[in-house]
Protein backbone atom coordinates (compact mmCIF):
# COMPACT_ATOMS: atom_id res chain seq x y z
CA UNK A 1 0.00 0.00 0.00
CA UNK A 2 1.45 3.61 -0.73
CA UNK A 3 1.85 5.46 2.34
CA UNK A 4 0.41 8.62 3.25
CA UNK A 5 3.79 10.31 2.74
CA UNK A 6 4.33 9.15 -0.45
CA UNK A 7 0.71 10.58 -1.76
CA UNK A 8 1.78 14.10 -0.38
CA UNK A 9 4.89 13.94 -2.70
CA UNK A 10 3.20 12.74 -5.94
CA UNK A 11 0.55 15.21 -5.26
CA UNK A 12 3.29 18.35 -4.78
CA UNK A 13 4.83 16.86 -7.82
CA UNK A 14 2.18 16.96 -9.83
CA UNK A 15 0.89 20.41 -8.80
CA UNK A 16 4.84 21.62 -9.87
CA UNK A 17 4.31 19.64 -13.19
CA UNK A 18 1.37 22.41 -13.89
CA UNK A 19 3.31 25.19 -13.03
CA UNK A 20 6.37 24.40 -15.20
CA UNK A 21 4.48 23.81 -18.16
CA UNK A 22 5.95 19.87 -18.46
CA UNK A 23 3.95 17.18 -19.91
CA UNK A 24 1.20 15.99 -18.30
CA UNK A 25 1.44 14.48 -14.76
CA UNK A 26 0.84 10.23 -14.74
CA UNK A 27 -2.20 11.12 -12.76
CA UNK A 28 -5.02 11.84 -14.89
CA UNK A 29 -6.07 14.36 -12.19
CA UNK A 30 -4.52 15.23 -8.79
CA UNK A 31 -6.93 17.79 -7.46
CA UNK A 32 -10.75 17.04 -6.09
CA UNK A 33 -13.27 17.88 -8.19
CA UNK A 34 -14.28 20.06 -5.50
CA UNK A 35 -10.99 21.46 -4.74
CA UNK A 36 -10.36 25.34 -3.39
CA UNK A 37 -7.34 27.04 -3.68
CA UNK A 38 -5.47 30.55 -2.69
CA UNK A 39 -3.55 31.51 -5.31
CA UNK A 40 -1.49 34.81 -5.47
CA UNK A 41 -0.74 37.09 -8.36
CA UNK A 42 2.64 38.57 -9.21
CA UNK A 43 2.38 41.49 -6.26
CA UNK A 44 1.23 39.28 -3.91
CA UNK A 45 4.62 39.61 -1.97
CA UNK A 46 3.98 43.25 -1.77
CA UNK A 47 0.38 43.89 -2.42
CA UNK A 48 -1.50 40.51 -0.38
CA UNK A 49 -3.38 39.93 -3.12
CA UNK A 50 -4.81 36.42 -3.41
CA UNK A 51 -6.85 34.81 -5.97
CA UNK A 52 -9.59 32.33 -4.41
CA UNK A 53 -10.99 29.86 -6.88
CA UNK A 54 -13.08 27.19 -6.58
CA UNK A 55 -13.36 23.90 -8.47
CA UNK A 56 -10.16 21.76 -10.28
CA UNK A 57 -10.36 23.07 -13.75
CA UNK A 58 -10.30 26.42 -12.87
CA UNK A 59 -7.51 26.01 -10.12
CA UNK A 60 -5.87 23.51 -13.30
CA UNK A 61 -5.59 26.80 -15.23
CA UNK A 62 -4.52 29.24 -13.20
CA UNK A 63 -1.61 27.16 -12.18
CA UNK A 64 -0.59 26.30 -16.25
CA UNK A 65 -0.85 30.34 -16.46
CA UNK A 66 2.16 30.12 -14.37
CA UNK A 67 4.23 28.07 -17.05
CA UNK A 68 6.77 27.66 -18.48
CA UNK A 69 8.58 27.75 -15.02
CA UNK A 70 11.50 26.38 -13.53
CA UNK A 71 10.83 25.13 -10.15
CA UNK A 72 12.78 23.66 -7.55
CA UNK A 73 11.58 22.40 -4.19
CA UNK A 74 13.99 23.62 -1.84
CA UNK A 75 12.33 22.24 1.55
CA UNK A 76 9.38 20.01 2.14
CA UNK A 77 7.33 19.17 5.22
CA UNK A 78 5.00 16.20 4.70
CA UNK A 79 2.55 15.62 7.82
CA UNK A 80 -0.38 13.03 7.88
CA UNK A 81 -2.68 14.61 4.54
CA UNK A 82 -0.58 17.89 4.88
CA UNK A 83 2.56 18.98 2.81
CA UNK A 84 4.36 22.33 2.79
CA UNK A 85 6.90 23.41 0.41
CA UNK A 86 8.71 25.77 -0.26
CA UNK A 87 9.66 26.48 -3.81
CA UNK A 88 12.30 28.52 -6.21
CA UNK A 89 10.44 29.15 -8.86
CA UNK A 90 12.22 31.45 -12.29
CA UNK A 91 10.46 32.28 -15.15
CA UNK A 92 11.03 35.16 -18.23
CA UNK A 93 11.81 38.20 -15.74
CA UNK A 94 10.56 36.39 -12.57
CA UNK A 95 12.84 35.42 -9.99
CA UNK A 96 10.67 34.06 -6.87
CA UNK A 97 10.49 32.42 -3.38
CA UNK A 98 7.20 30.50 -3.16
CA UNK A 99 5.38 28.04 -0.74
CA UNK A 100 2.90 25.42 -1.71
CA UNK A 101 0.25 24.20 0.86
CA UNK A 102 -1.79 20.83 -0.03
CA UNK A 103 -3.95 18.98 1.99
CA UNK A 104 -5.04 15.50 0.08
CA UNK A 105 -8.40 13.61 0.88
CA UNK A 106 -9.19 10.17 -0.85
CA UNK A 107 -6.90 9.01 -2.94
CA UNK A 108 -4.55 11.47 -2.28
CA UNK A 109 -6.37 14.05 -4.10
CA UNK A 110 -5.50 17.83 -3.60
CA UNK A 111 -8.73 19.58 -1.60
CA UNK A 112 -6.99 22.55 -0.62
CA UNK A 113 -4.22 24.33 -2.18
CA UNK A 114 -1.96 27.79 -1.06
CA UNK A 115 0.45 28.94 -3.35
CA UNK A 116 2.06 32.29 -2.60
CA UNK A 117 4.87 34.49 -3.94
CA UNK A 118 7.21 37.32 -3.41
CA UNK A 119 10.77 38.32 -4.59
CA UNK A 120 13.33 35.30 -4.58
CA UNK A 121 15.34 35.30 -0.83
CA UNK A 122 18.32 33.18 -1.01
CA UNK A 123 18.40 30.31 1.21
CA UNK A 124 20.98 30.07 4.44
CA UNK A 125 23.71 27.85 5.11
CA UNK A 126 22.21 26.08 7.96
CA UNK A 127 23.31 22.69 6.61
CA UNK A 128 21.11 19.95 5.38
CA UNK A 129 18.56 18.48 8.16
CA UNK A 130 20.71 20.28 10.59
CA UNK A 131 19.55 18.81 13.75
CA UNK A 132 17.72 21.34 15.95
CA UNK A 133 15.32 21.43 18.85
CA UNK A 134 11.20 21.68 18.55
CA UNK A 135 10.55 25.12 17.29
CA UNK A 136 7.23 26.21 17.79
CA UNK A 137 8.08 27.63 21.72
CA UNK A 138 10.73 29.72 19.61
CA UNK A 139 8.50 31.66 17.71
CA UNK A 140 5.61 31.46 19.74
CA UNK A 141 7.91 33.59 22.22
CA UNK A 142 8.82 35.71 19.09
CA UNK A 143 5.56 36.45 18.38
CA UNK A 144 4.36 37.55 21.68
CA UNK A 145 7.65 39.65 22.08
CA UNK A 146 7.07 41.33 18.57
CA UNK A 147 3.15 41.61 19.80
CA UNK A 148 4.20 43.53 22.78
CA UNK A 149 7.02 45.69 21.44
CA UNK A 150 9.70 44.02 22.75
CA UNK A 151 11.63 44.62 19.61
CA UNK A 152 14.96 44.20 20.88
CA UNK A 153 13.89 41.11 22.78
CA UNK A 154 11.79 39.82 19.57
CA UNK A 155 15.32 40.39 17.46
CA UNK A 156 16.70 38.26 19.97
CA UNK A 157 15.03 34.99 18.94
CA UNK A 158 16.88 35.75 15.78
CA UNK A 159 20.66 34.57 14.94
CA UNK A 160 23.26 37.15 14.61
CA UNK A 161 23.42 36.49 11.00
CA UNK A 162 19.71 36.09 10.22
CA UNK A 163 18.19 36.54 6.91
CA UNK A 164 14.49 38.20 7.32
CA UNK A 165 11.52 38.85 4.28
CA UNK A 166 8.53 39.82 5.30
CA UNK A 167 5.46 42.21 3.02
CA UNK A 168 5.99 46.07 3.55
CA UNK A 169 5.03 47.72 6.51
CA UNK A 170 2.55 50.03 7.20
CA UNK A 171 2.89 53.19 4.41
CA UNK A 172 5.67 51.17 2.94
CA UNK A 173 5.59 49.99 -1.03
CA UNK A 174 8.42 47.65 -1.06
CA UNK A 175 8.95 43.87 0.77
CA UNK A 176 11.43 44.50 3.87
CA UNK A 177 14.53 42.72 3.79
CA UNK A 178 16.71 43.08 6.90
CA UNK A 179 20.07 40.85 7.37
CA UNK A 180 21.79 40.11 11.40
CA UNK A 181 20.00 40.71 14.22
CA UNK A 182 20.87 44.11 14.59
CA UNK A 183 19.37 44.96 11.41
CA UNK A 184 16.37 43.30 12.35
CA UNK A 185 15.63 45.12 16.10
CA UNK A 186 16.24 48.38 14.17
CA UNK A 187 13.84 48.06 11.90
CA UNK A 188 11.53 46.37 14.23
CA UNK A 189 12.30 49.56 15.91
CA UNK A 190 11.90 52.30 13.53
CA UNK A 191 10.03 50.27 10.38
CA UNK A 192 7.48 48.43 12.23
CA UNK A 193 7.02 50.08 15.27
CA UNK A 194 4.33 49.53 17.79
CA UNK A 195 1.25 48.55 16.01
CA UNK A 196 -2.65 46.55 17.79
CA UNK A 197 -2.09 43.45 14.41
CA UNK A 198 -1.75 40.18 16.38
CA UNK A 199 -0.06 37.12 15.02
CA UNK A 200 -2.11 33.65 16.02
CA UNK A 201 -0.37 30.39 14.91
CA UNK A 202 -2.84 28.03 13.58
CA UNK A 203 -0.66 25.77 12.34
CA UNK A 204 3.47 25.01 12.43
CA UNK A 205 5.02 22.26 10.99
CA UNK A 206 9.01 21.10 11.19
CA UNK A 207 10.93 18.22 9.47
CA UNK A 208 14.59 18.97 10.70
CA UNK A 209 15.51 22.40 10.59
CA UNK A 210 12.83 24.04 8.16
CA UNK A 211 9.83 25.21 9.60
CA UNK A 212 6.27 26.49 7.98
CA UNK A 213 3.99 28.55 9.89
CA UNK A 214 0.12 29.10 9.02
CA UNK A 215 -1.73 31.88 11.24
CA UNK A 216 -4.46 34.80 11.54
CA UNK A 217 -4.13 38.29 12.30
CA UNK A 218 -6.24 39.27 14.76
CA UNK A 219 -6.29 43.26 16.37
CA UNK A 220 -6.86 44.96 13.33
CA UNK A 221 -10.19 45.43 11.25
CA UNK A 222 -10.66 42.58 8.73
CA UNK A 223 -7.07 40.62 9.83
CA UNK A 224 -6.01 38.10 7.16
CA UNK A 225 -3.99 35.31 7.31
CA UNK A 226 -0.38 34.60 6.94
CA UNK A 227 2.14 31.95 6.35
CA UNK A 228 5.90 31.89 6.23
CA UNK A 229 8.76 29.73 6.15
CA UNK A 230 11.74 29.59 7.82
CA UNK A 231 15.04 27.78 8.81
CA UNK A 232 16.62 27.29 12.32
CA UNK A 233 19.94 27.53 13.66
CA UNK A 234 21.28 24.25 15.50
CA UNK A 235 20.85 26.57 18.67
CA UNK A 236 17.50 26.48 17.83
CA UNK A 237 17.23 30.42 16.54
CA UNK A 238 15.47 31.10 13.76
CA UNK A 239 18.29 31.92 11.22
CA UNK A 240 15.98 32.73 7.99
CA UNK A 241 12.03 33.66 7.88
CA UNK A 242 10.19 34.62 4.80
CA UNK A 243 6.64 36.48 5.29
CA UNK A 244 3.50 36.26 3.36
CA UNK A 245 0.56 38.12 4.20
CA UNK A 246 -3.25 37.41 2.75
CA UNK A 247 -5.32 39.98 3.38
CA UNK A 248 -8.38 37.92 2.28
CA UNK A 249 -8.88 35.22 5.49
CA UNK A 250 -8.43 32.11 3.87
CA UNK A 251 -9.99 29.26 5.75
CA UNK A 252 -8.01 26.96 7.65
CA UNK A 253 -7.72 23.35 7.42
CA UNK A 254 -10.53 22.66 10.09
CA UNK A 255 -12.53 25.31 8.65
CA UNK A 256 -15.95 24.02 8.41
CA UNK A 257 -16.22 26.56 5.21
CA UNK A 258 -13.14 25.00 3.81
Amino acid sequence: MTSVRAIERDALADVLTLVEGTPPPARTGVLAADARAWIADPAQGVAAAVESLDGADVIGAALARLAPSEVAVTASVPAGSTCWAEIARHAAGEAETCIVGLACGDGGLVRRLVLLRAALVPPCATGESTPVPPGRQVFEAYFDDLMNSRFREAAAHFSADALYSHPPYAGGSERVLFTGREALWRGFEIERGPTPARQVITGFWQSGDRVFIEGVVEGIPSGGTFFSTAQLSRQGEIARYVAFYSAVRIPGLNDKSN
